[in-house]
């Protein structure tokens, strides 16, 4: 998970990451990595086009996107 949010970081590149809150609820987010802290992380959500805060504990699973968006086929 660190190489993730590191390549996210270093890059300003996305990553998908599924999120679990205090509620249960579980959300799939499309993020930049802008700060990593021992605790929690901060990042820019794309979809909502604001700066928020996710618990590293709360955060079930981060990969690089399958498919950017306008790329083509090679």
């Amino acid at each position: 998970m660190n190489h993730l949010f590191k390549y996210s970081f270093e890059g300003r590149k996305p990553i998908e990451l599924i999120y679990i809150n205090n509620s249960g609820e579980i959300s799939y987010r499309m993020v930049i990595i802008r700060k990593i802290n021992l605790d929690n992380v901060l990042v820019y959500d794309l979809q909502k086009q604001q700066v928020r805060t996710f618990s590293i504990d709360g955060i079930l699973s981060v990969a690089k996107p399958k498919r950017q968006r306008g790329a083509k086929n090679a």
